[in-house]
């Protein structure tokens, strides 16, 4: 079953164009349990690991694990998202997102960005603006949803008052203080003050961004 199961965990993702990282994102599982999987390294993955893979990719957990034959439809290549289950979140501007949602009404259109995933009713996304963020490149969409609540090394968005605009920070937690680590290098970790508003936290981000805009 591991050998077969690896063959096809490994087609799957290659076909969705997911490394371990963004599946792990996706559907809750940690990426080393994914790579243990593809790497064919764990002989008796339980029901709790089986389960989230099978579901993401619309298979049963006997196609998935190769004890049934996977349909044509989802051979290696012909990997597609239905278009029905996809939800758009507004593109909006870094400023906008200062008053995000009261900046958002019926006469206002913007951009979204498509995604798989279910977020609040106030996510909204972003662009990646500058090139010399950290591992993120520029153009890159982040998806952002104020519902969820910010946990140690998440990504947020964070305003400061009397800033232009709001920024991209990595929250950190020690001893029940909130620090701010920049995206950029050369800049120092912050302390989280009353001065500061979180405006939400980075759900999803979409590097294939003309694929994902209408």
């Amino acid at each position: 079953m591991s050998e077969k199961l690896s063959k096809n965990i490994n087609a799957l993702m290659e076909e969705a164009n997911l490394n371990a990282e963004e599946l792990s994102r996706r559907i809750g599982l940690p990426a080393s349990t994914i790579k243990k999987v593809r790497n064919n390294k764990d002989a008796n993955p339980t029901l709790s690991t089986l389960a989230p893979l099978a579901k993401y990719f619309s298979l049963s957990i006997s196609q998935l694990v190769g004890d049934e034959p996977i349909p044509k439809s989802r051979i290696k290549g012909s990997y597609k998202i239905n278009p029905a289950t996809l939800n758009a979140v507004p593109l909006i501007s870094w400023q906008n997102a200062i008053t995000w949602p009261a900046t958002s009404n019926e006469h206002n259109h913007h951009p979204v960005i498509m995604t798989e995933h279910i977020y609040s009713k106030n996510a909204y996304a972003l662009l990646v603006e500058e090139d010399n963020w950290e591992n993120l490149a520029k153009n890159t969409a982040l998806l952002i949803d104020p519902a969820l609540e910010a946990e140690h090394r998440d990504f947020v968005i964070v305003y400061k008052k009397g800033q232009k605009i709001p920024t991209l920070k990595q929250l950190l937690l020690d001893e029940g203080q909130i620090y701010l680590k920049p995206v950029i290098q050369g800049y120092n970790i912050a302390v989280f003050t009353t001065e500061h508003k979180l405006l939400g936290v980075v759900a999803e981000y979409r590097k294939h961004l003309k694929k994902n805009i209408m």
